[in-house]
């Protein structure tokens, strides 16, 4: 393993490619721990079984979701593990995910709101957040995102507890 190996995550994403996070002191970014798949786990892996399983998983998206596509905790990983490489800046949180619809109300892929760290700053409460609206389509392809808003990590909205 390189050094610079040792300084990534060991994770992998939903899409089984490695995590581009850098890695703390357990070899997992602020994202990943022990319970997700690392790279370790899919080198012990033949190919075959990995093409297999490849397989099964995507028969078990399409039955489960009549074949429209992949379900909402995929969506969720996808969004969790991309968007801040996508966006520019680090990831902070997943605000919501839900289903995009057409015109007709028919189910029209995917639409998710996530905050990013465009600022750190000293306290935290001061880290300037920016949150994201990004459409995928209904295979969880990222399709265009936007910010639609940016706050401070301490901001409580219009009405004060």
């Amino acid at each position: 393993m390189s050094e610079s190996d040792a300084d990534q995550c060991r994770a992998l994403t939903a899409d089984g490619e490695r995590c581009g996070n850098a890695a703390g002191e357990d070899g997992f970014c602020h994202q990943h721990d022990e319970s997700d798949s690392t790279v370790d786990d899919a080198e012990g892996s033949s190919t075959d079984e990995e093409s297999s399983t490849e397989d099964d998983v995507s028969s078990e998206s399409e039955s489960t979701d009549g074949g429209d596509g992949v379900g909402l905790i995929e969506v969720r990983d996808t969004v969790r593990s991309n968007a801040g490489q996508l966006i520019g800046h680090p990831f902070d949180a997943l605000v919501e995910v839900g289903r995009r619809r057409d015109d007709a109300g028919d189910p029209d892929g995917w639409v998710a709101v996530v905050e990013v760290v465009e600022r750190k700053a000293i306290p935290d409460t001061q880290d300037i957040l920016g949150r994201y609206e990004i459409d995928l389509n209904a295979q969880a392809e990222f399709q265009a995102y936007r910010r639609v808003q940016r706050l401070h990590r301490g901001d409580t909205g219009d009405t004060e507890v």
